[in-house]
């Protein structure tokens, strides 16, 4: 008896000294592809897909997200991606885009928070959720002309010609530079809103009514000066980032508004 006993501790322990070596023999990436989950994706439309360590995938409703993800979209596509703290970020069509580093631990890491994200191509809206409230945070965003750093807000960029993007501020403030200059837009309230309507559809938090004021950059030069953006350039700014949907419904709206007495 007393061998069989010994026999079936044996086995135990080799059993469990199996698992164990599985364990740490495991690539680093699959290891961590549990933990650097940053978020989910809220919204999409069109041809959308994520790239998770050199694996595509089309993007479906519910999909996580992880850190280094390559999102993909392609023509007439959308896709709105929410992370841990509830900031939003959506992307227009034929857009790319890298969550390169995120935390949101304010019980582990205190007051402390940081989102870099690297969007290569296309138009994106970003929206900060709960990490703006931090005491300590690192907001950025890194376009293919400038790099932006927000402070709790709401801001849009993306291409406005052949060799131009624009960066535009509906809340709070972004700092705009490169190496050959910088400027900080600073959101501000007005009696009539701009994007009223156009925010409304979006499914943006609710504000105060606020024109964008935006920059223009240009290759190998300096960020524009701050100015509000007109009417019919915040329409196109915020129509590459609306859903099909969205467009709909804000159409019906103003259909409606636009006939009453």
């Amino acid at each position: 008896m007393s061998d069989m006993n010994e026999a079936k501790t044996v086995t135990r322990l080799t059993l469990f000294a199996t698992a164990l070596l599985s364990v740490l023999v495991l690539p680093p990436t699959s290891r961590a592809q549990s933990q650097d989950r940053v978020g989910v994706v809220q919204r999409l439309q069109g041809d959308v897909t994520i790239v998770h360590f050199g694996n595509i995938a089309r993007a479906l409703d519910g999909m996580a997200v992880s850190l280094g993800d390559r999102l993909v979209t392609g023509a007439q596509a959308r896709l709105r991606i929410m992370l841990a703290d509830d900031t939003q970020i959506t992307l227009g069509e034929n857009a790319e885009a890298v969550i390169k580093q995120y935390q949101f631990t304010p019980f582990v890491s205190g007051e402390k928070g940081v989102v870099l994200v690297e969007v290569s191509r296309g138009a994106f809206l970003f929206t900060t959720g709960r990490i703006s409230q931090l005491t300590d945070k690192r907001i950025e965003v890194k376009t293919t002309l400038a790099n932006l750093t927000a402070k709790g807000t709401e801001f849009w960029a993306g291409p406005t010609g052949e060799d131009t993007e624009g960066v535009a501020v509906f809340e709070g403030s972004v700092e705009v530079s490169n190496d050959d200059g910088a400027v900080v837009l600073s959101a501000r309230a007005v009696t009539q809103s701009r994007v009223q309507s156009q925010t409304q559809a979006l499914g943006m938090r609710s504000r105060s009514s606020t024109d964008p004021i935006g920059t223009t950059l240009t290759r190998r030069q300096g960020p524009s000066q701050a100015v509000i953006w007109p009417q019919e350039k915040t329409d196109r700014a915020v129509d590459a980032v609306m859903f099909d949907s969205e467009i709909a419904r804000n159409f019906i709206s103003n259909s409606g508004n636009s006939s009453a007495p």
